[in-house]
């Protein structure tokens, strides 16, 4: 309206040139935004391409009615056949950037499950939780690899533990994270939810990025089965374990936070493991110390989330034989990661369902699980790679990643207090399917994608055959 009333009139140029300039800087932020939107952002962000796509619609109307010839209709459009075609060229852009999120930003789409109200994934948890958080010095054989950031970063162990247990032995969860995950508050819920269910967590801060000037420089990386001999393993996973040993130490003499735990024995005997991403890979290095120290040999979980490459060097590949035989499995894959190769998780699940060439464990004992996303409400439901980050924790983290770490949480503390009925419980509800791969309804009442359990995680599609090369 703005356009036709200054059609006629000295301002129409200006109001021509503002309405040119909004249309190039909305074109040029949705340039921008479409990449982010497929390298990040994954269909979940409505709103951005929307407001775009509106001042788009806008300003291209105000241009069209504003212009003498344009806004004679067909004729106008004969005698100025290119503005008329560039801008046809924004009108399909700014209706291909509003009309799909119109029914978002209605409020028509239904909205995701609620966290659970109660059981597991619920703000529910047995028991209250309080953080310890220790320094401890390292040797040069890690500090000689750190860069001048990680020179400088202030290096901790987190220690997370149940207040008031009332038993004589308590067990233990180790919790590895991804690349630049060092802050503990990416991982905050995540160890909360694993000492709220009784156990004594353990996050040790240990390197992502490392100085390579001392690798020779004609050093060729060999990848193979899931692994590789990159340099950087060996800071990374030492660096891990050293923080792991130093905070048995600290539990030990820590008096405030053994009244917490009403000195109950920390039992290694059993043991909950998990990493992600490049935390599962280190998971191989810290698990395999240790087994041959005893530990989980009672019982044991290991959890894999969206894992990372593992090591092929043989003092840091961890010997997966050593794997008990009651050891329960979760590698988990989220459908829309775009940070992590998906087949090293196929290739982590090979080398642990056969205990790399040992007797294989139970297929029933070592799950591959598919998280799926789900696109048909507001917010989207997006199995991204960051899925665990508690600074990112959304409906589907809710359904699909809490209840199941508590419920795994949960079999471990319960094992270490001989409650067998309680321990059964708990590993039937994340062992089988049920509970664990019901992810809620929308709003609308409609089911959400369910969890998958792969069978066999190698049955490639025929479309893509090569999709895990060696």
């Amino acid at each position: 309206w703005t356009g036709f009333r200054l059609k006629d009139r000295e301002e129409a140029s200006w109001f021509q040139w503002f309405t040119a300039f909004i249309i190039g800087w909305s074109l040029a932020r949705a340039f921008i935004f479409l990449l982010l939107d497929m390298r990040f952002f994954l269909g979940a962000i409505v709103t951005m391409p929307f407001v775009l796509g509106a001042f788009m619609l806008a300003a291209t109307l105000g241009h069209i009615t504003s212009h003498k010839t344009i806004s004679l209709g067909l004729e106008g459009v004969k005698k100025a056949p290119i503005p008329s075609l560039s801008l046809l060229s924004v009108l399909l852009i700014s209706l291909l950037l509003t009309l799909p999120n119109l029914t978002a930003m209605a409020g028509i789409l239904p909205s995701p499950p609620e966290r659970p109200e109660n059981g597991y994934g619920s703000t529910d948890m047995p028991y209250e939780v309080n953080e310890y958080i220790y320094a401890t010095d390292y040797p040069e054989s890690i500090t000689k690899w750190w860069d001048d950031w990680s020179q400088e970063y202030e290096w901790n162990i987190h220690v997370f533990v149940p207040v008031g247990i009332e038993k004589e032995s308590i067990g233990v969860a180790i919790m590895l994270h991804g690349h630049d995950g060092e802050a503990i508050e990416v991982y905050r819920d995540t160890m909360e939810s694993l000492a709220g269910q009784g156990l004594v967590a353990i996050f040790p801060q240990y390197v992502s990025d490392v100085d390579l000037s001392s690798v020779s420089s004609d050093f060729e990386l060999t990848k193979l089965f899931g692994g590789s001999d990159h340099p950087q393993h060996e800071p990374r996973f030492t660096m891990a374990m050293h923080g792991v040993d130093a905070a048995f130490d600290f539990i030990a003499n820590d008096t405030a936070l053994q009244s917490d735990i009403g000195g109950a024995t920390i039992d290694t005997n059993h043991l909950w493991i998990s990493g992600h991403s490049m935390g599962a890979g280190s998971l191989f290095y810290v698990l395999g110390i240790g087994l041959e120290r005893g530990w989980g040999s009672e019982s044991l979980v290991l959890n894999l989330e969206a894992p990372w490459v593992h090591a092929t060097q043989p003092v840091l590949d961890g010997n997966m034989s050593l794997l008990p035989n009651h050891t329960l499995v979760h590698v988990v894959e989220y459908e829309s990661d775009i940070v992590v190769e998906k087949c090293l998780g196929r290739w982590q699940y090979d080398r642990l369902r056969n205990r790399d060439g040992a007797e294989p464990l139970p297929s029933e004992q070592v799950l591959f699980l598919l998280i799926p996303s789900d696109y048909r409400g507001f917010p989207r439901l997006i199995a991204s790679h960051y899925l665990p980050a508690a600074v990112v924790r959304e409906s589907l983290s809710d359904q699909s990643y809490y209840p199941r770490i508590e419920a795994q949480a949960d079999f471990i503390s319960s094992s270490a207090w001989s409650d067998n009925d309680s321990a059964d419980s708990a590993k039937q509800w994340f062992m089988e399917p049920g509970e664990m791969t019901d992810l809620g309804e929308w709003s609308n009442g409609e089911d959400v994608n369910p969890m998958q359990i792969i069978e066999s995680p190698f049955d490639l599609p025929e479309d893509n055959p090569g999709a895990c090369p060696t």
